[in-house]
């Protein structure tokens, strides 16, 4: 028993490590652009997980090992998702709840059948919806309105040069965190050379938003235009990158995870068109994470029917 503890810290703090260096650059572009605001929302979620975390240790007798840093990881994932200058509160009950009732019970980081993230995310935007996406701290470029409100009301932007490089960048309104593409897709970078197979979800996730924003674009703008801007909004490709890459939650076959990718993009962009919610990543999450076993029992069912079959074709021709 702690042979299997021990092998799973060291897998945690392997996995969340990663997730924490990667966690460095969003960090500091969203201090950046948003200055004292983000400080005080990283530091109430990072120190809300982290109490949390250490006090449900206590209280259900079970050691608490600094080397597991799922909890710190989530608290930095929850605020990142969060407007710079949401209200301090906002940002403690999202990384509570993530922490109490989406990690703790399951045994942990590496046990949880949800991405804790998304869904102490989710419930803080149940609870606080305007909170939760109202950006008010503006930046040079669309100073109160984000991409996705302005999806939602179906108009688009002329993409200039100076637009696009400004989106890319992350100047641009919305959560303070997951706007930046090049930080994001330096983070896929490194996630490639470190774990490549747990970046098939998000590829899959990407391909699926993709497709569907350039066949139902939600503008009347240009094509392309609504589909930098689908993918550029909110948290997709952040949730892309830091959720859908969570191994306790993605399937274990490799073809499942792309199906995996594929379904919570689909789900993501239905609830986008159709949804009340300016960013449904975190629901969609939730969602694809509750399928995710049952991809891999149908794929070890079909190969057991199959094996089964090919034995008793082989004793028939031996036979």
């Amino acid at each position: 028993m702690a042979d299997e503890k021990n092998v799973r810290t060291t897998k945690s703090t392997r996995v969340f490590g990663d997730y924490l260096i990667m966690l460095t650059a969003p960090c500091v572009l969203s201090v950046w652009y948003n200055g004292a605001a983000a400080v005080r929302t990283l530091l109430a979620c990072l120190l809300t997980a982290f109490v949390c975390d250490f006090a449900a240790g206590i209280i259900v007798n079970k050691q608490y090992y600094a080397a597991d840093l799922s909890g710190i990881c989530t608290g930095l994932i929850v605020a990142l998702m969060l407007p710079a200058d949401a209200p301090v509160y906002v940002g403690m009950v999202a990384s509570s709840f993530a922490i109490l009732a989406a990690k703790i019970p399951f045994g942990g980081g590496m046990r949880a059948p949800f991405v804790p993230a998304a869904a102490g995310f989710a419930f803080a935007a149940v609870c606080f919806k305007t909170e939760v996406f109202t950006y008010t701290a503006g930046r040079s470029f669309m100073k109160t309105v984000s991409l996705g409100s302005s999806l939602m009301s179906g108009n688009t932007i002329r993409m200039t040069a100076s637009n696009f490089i400004d989106i890319i960048t992350g100047n641009i309104c919305g959560p303070m965190g997951t706007t930046c593409i090049i930080a994001m897709l330096g983070c896929a970078v490194f996630m490639f050379i470190r774990r490549r197979q747990s970046l098939l979800p998000g590829a899959g996730f990407i391909a699926a938003c993709l497709l569907i924003s350039l066949v139902f674009p939600r503008s009347n703008g240009s094509v392309i235009s609504c589909a930098i801007m689908e993918l550029c909004s909110g948290s997709l490709l952040f949730a892309a990158v830091f959720m859908l890459t969570n191994p306790a939650t993605m399937p274990v076959h490799t073809a499942n995870r792309v199906v995996y990718g594929v379904f919570t993009g689909i789900v993501c962009m239905t609830m986008r068109h159709l949804g009340a919610f300016e960013e449904p990543i975190c629901f969609a999450v939730l969602i694809a994470n509750a399928f995710s076993p049952l991809l891999d029992m149908l794929t070890d069912r079909a190969r057991i029917i199959l094996s089964s079959k090919r034995s008793k074709r082989e004793a028939q021709a031996n036979g």
